[in-house]
């Protein structure tokens, strides 16, 4: 198997294998043999993946399902772009996740300064991005998980918060729109 994806690999630009070794036996050589000493985790990913979405697609004991099914999940992977198989003592039970509540239960309007659009905050929406999208609103995304910061736009009025601790850099009186609500009435630049 690992002859036939290290040929794949060699085949392929957009095919990069990742081999990893928890216990390396002392033949093993590190950048040779594998290239990561650990076991595959949320760190790892991070480390090696580019800010953009992808499908996870996951198979394994399971210790790495019960870790790595809710660790994605957590980092904002949406849960559709998550698919595992899981066979006898492996078997996992589908993580389900919940969507905080948010702090404002007052109907208040979004403003988007650029494009003109007053728009009222809809709470069924995970995030000001939705709304945006929903309402015709051209705004920048890619990873849609607060870990690109391509969809950071400036608040010029009103305070915003996040669904989730962003792992981007957000300028001051910026938001990340994809992991954002509304705290009351707010205008973004867009």
């Amino acid at each position: 198997m690992k002859q036939h994806l290290q040929a794949l690999d060699e085949a392929h630009n957009n095919f990069h294998l990742h081999i990893c070794y928890s216990a390396a036996k002392k033949n093993d050589m590190e950048g040779v043999d594998y290239q990561h000493s650990d076991r595959v985790g949320i760190p790892l990913l991070r480390a090696t993946l580019k800010m953009m979405r992808y499908q996870f697609y996951i198979c394994g004991p399971k210790p790495m399902m019960e870790s790595l099914v809710p660790g994605l999940e957590e980092w904002g992977v949406n849960s559709d772009d998550i698919y595992y198989e899981s066979f006898g003592p492996a078997a996992l039970i589908k993580h389900v996740k919940t969507k905080l509540q948010p702090v404002t239960s007052e109907p208040c309007t979004i403003s988007f300064s650029r494009s003109g659009k007053n728009i009222a905050w809809n709470p069924a929406f995970d995030s000001l991005l939705e709304l945006a999208e929903d309402n015709g609103i051209d705004v920048d995304s890619g990873c849609r998980a607060g870990s690109c910061g391509s969809c950071q736009t400036a608040v010029s009025a009103g305070e915003t918060e996040y669904n989730q601790q962003p792992d981007a850099d957000v300028e001051s009186g910026h938001c990340l729109l994809c992991i954002s609500t509304p705290i009351g009435n707010i205008t973004l630049e867009a």
